[in-house]
């Protein structure tokens, strides 16, 4: 499914956690640091997601369909 449906536009993001609050949070990070907001810079934290859990799906070559 994932090979069918990547596409750059549109990606795959996955979470690899087993507990579910930090599954959340790491979602969360995720989704707020795509977009620009008012107040986003204004904090002294930048709490970027974990690219140890947040991983975003790669194609291998063999998948892709011509």
């Amino acid at each position: 499914m994932f090979s069918k449906t990547h596409t750059n536009f549109g990606p795959w993001i996955i979470v690899k956690t087993n507990n579910k609050k930090e599954a959340r949070l790491e979602s969360m990070r995720y989704v707020l640091s795509k977009y620009d907001y008012e107040g986003k810079g204004d904090s002294s934290d930048i709490l970027l997601p974990d690219p140890n859990i947040i991983q975003r799906y790669h194609r291998l070559v063999k998948q892709i369909d011509i």
